[in-house]
């Protein structure tokens, strides 16, 4: 054939040829006689077979045929065929699928007959270290009866019945995953279901941990890279000791099969590692020997092992085997959403935690307490949309007992505006230490939130320096909503703005204002926050609504007034959350 080059051996009844491109690999083929009959390889060690034939007799072509047979079966699994000790797995989950399939009796103990013999010879050649039938006996019993019956009572009925029994066990499989949210509950729920649908008595799963890190299951135990993530109906032997036979650190015989990259069949029948130990450790294990492990495969990735036990080797019907093929497939789509899910939580819960300590840390950037200003009263009210605000407000002692008052306002809102907060506020409070002109600390902040921030965002900032002695506020205004000065509530005055918000464009200039004080004046400084804010009804409340609000405020004192236009604003409000932070400081010269 072309692209392959022939080497010819006879036997009187086979072939081999080489593939080019892979020299370690041989083909098998059968002609039957006849040379011109399609030529159909199964990929192995074939100095192995060709040795083993050498060893047969001409009239011995059957035992060829079952070996051929066994090959075929082993390699659909995406597995090279290298005689192992490791093959009682694959020698039993074959030969109950031979068994499962409605092949005769007499025919399974001639293909028994056959494997046996040439796993025989490889032990006595050196090529295997024990001979897999050693590691089970073919001979242990078949289901009872009694077994049969209770098979059958699940799936019964003409095959389109068995069919629909099946789908229906599935879809109520799959109702059930679709209900458990996390990793251990699905992976609980599957196991239970199985262990009661097939009438048995005992099951449990192992997981690989991800790559991710994430974590597997509540409560689990490290066995090696393995850990064990559910479990159903144990006997004594495995519970005592807190499941030590379960969780001990060496691998059990299917998860070395999975490490090593063995267990790619859809089911396959294991004699427990586990169940051993728990034996010769006098452990009671009510006659359990042997388990159907069945893969779970994501993507191709081997993510855990779902086992079902048993007391004999040949306790699965082909409706079992279809049902538990499905059911990996099934368990390993829920598993990975669960395991999403967990992953998904698990970040939300570390972002809720770093969130709640930048929140912490944001607040701690507020003024804990107001201060206390000679013949002024001062209230505040600061409250974030998100975990994370962009308003912020400040005041801080200047020399000569004068204060500065910050009232801001960050263009985005969440981190990214409270990280812009800080850094303008340390700005601030810098080039306040040695320059006295509240524009021209402004006019320095601009360019150096220009130079040190590559982002879109900018931010709208009302400073001014308060002298108490002589009641005299110098301001400048960056964009901010103008504050409003009520005198004495006879009329408002809003102190417009001097200049346009900051990180926006370079050498902006920026106009100072003088204002004083009389007594009984108060100054209400907002942001847009408040006037922005939405009522059930869509409408807003408004700059009209604010002014009267003010108006209407009681003259004894900052907080009083701060608590009639919070209660105000809230009635408005009512339930509809703040799409934007608000801000509100009151600054009021006392009357006596």
């Amino acid at each position: 054939r072309a692209g392959r080059s022939m080497e010819w051996s006879c036997q009187g009844f086979y072939f081999l040829f080489k593939q080019q491109d892979h020299p370690w690999t041989y083909g098998i083929g059968y002609y039957r006689g006849c040379y011109n009959l399609p030529v159909i390889p199964y990929w192995c060690d074939m100095d192995i077979i060709e040795r083993f034939a050498g060893t047969l007799d001409p009239g011995e072509t059957e035992i060829l045929d079952h070996l051929r047979a066994f090959i075929e079966w082993f390699v659909r699994g995406d597995l090279d065929f290298v005689p192992s000790g490791n093959d009682d797995v694959a020698l039993r989950t074959y030969l109950l699928q031979l068994k499962t399939n409605g092949v005769s009796e007499k025919s399974q103990r001639a293909q028994i007959s056959s494997l046996r013999r040439f796993y025989k010879w490889g032990q006595s050649v050196g090529l295997v270290e024990v001979d897999p039938f050693l590691e089970f006996s073919v001979e242990r019993p078949s289901l009872t009866r009694e077994q049969i019956r209770r098979r059958k009572e699940i799936f019964s009925g003409s095959p389109e019945e068995r069919e629909i029994a099946r789908l229906r066990t599935l879809n109520q499989l799959a109702g059930e995953l679709n209900r458990s949210s996390d990793v251990h509950t699905t992976l609980t729920a599957a196991l239970e279901m199985l262990v009661s649908l097939m009438n048995l008595q005992s099951g449990w799963a192992f997981l690989l941990p991800t790559t991710d890190g994430a974590s597997i299951s509540e409560g689990i135990t490290n066995s090696d890279k393995f850990t064990l993530g559910a479990v159903c109906g144990l006997p004594p032997g495995l519970e005592k000791n807190n499941r030590y036979h379960l969780t001990e650190p060496a691998l059990c015989h299917c998860q070395a099969l999975m490490r090593d990259g063995q267990l790619k069949r859809a089911v396959n029948v294991v004699e427990c590692t586990r169940l051993n130990n728990s034996a010769e450790d006098q452990g009671d294990n009510e006659g359990l020997l042997f388990h159907a492990t069945v893969p779970i495969l994501a993507s191709n990735r081997p993510i855990g092992i779902i086992n079902v036990a048993t007391r004999e080797w040949q306790f699965l019907t082909s409706t079992d085997l279809q049902l538990l093929s499905a059911v990996g497939s099934q368990v390993a789509v829920a598993l990975e959403r669960a395991r999403l899910y967990d992953v998904t939580y698990t970040q939300r819960l570390r972002l809720e935690r770093e969130l709640q300590l930048a929140r912490e840390v944001q607040q701690s950037l507020l003024p804990d307490q107001l201060p206390e200003i000679g013949g002024f009263s001062l209230a505040a009210d600061w409250r974030s949309a998100l975990e994370m605000a962009g308003d912020f407000y400040d005041l801080f002692q200047l020399p000569d007992g004068r204060w500065g008052i910050v009232v801001a306002d960050v263009s985005d809102k969440g981190a990214p505006a409270a990280m812009y907060m800080a850094m303008t506020r340390s700005l601030i409070r810098a080039g306040a230490t040695y320059n006295p002109s509240p524009a021209g600390v402004l006019m320095e902040v601009n360019q150096r939130l220009l130079a040190r921030s590559s982002s879109d965002m900018f931010v709208t900032a009302f400073y001014a320096v308060l002298d108490p002695a002589s009641y005299k506020l110098v301001y400048a205004n960056a964009g901010q909503n103008p504050p409003l000065l009520r005198r004495h509530q006879s009329h408002l005055e809003p102190l417009t703005r001097t200049g346009i918000a900051l990180g926006v464009i370079e050498e902006m200039k920026f106009t100072e204002v003088t204002v004083k004080f009389a007594p009984g004046d108060a100054l209400f400084i907002y942001t847009d926050g408040i006037t922005d804010a939405l009522n059930s009804l869509g409408e807003d409340y408004g700059l009209d609504r604010f002014n009267s609000a003010v108006m209407t405020a009681p003259a004894s004192g900052a907080e009083a007034q701060l608590t009639h236009l919070l209660h105000d604003f809230f009635a408005f409000a009512g339930e509809v959350p703040p799409f934007d932070d608000t801000t509100l400081l009151i600054i009021a010269r006392q009357t006596g």
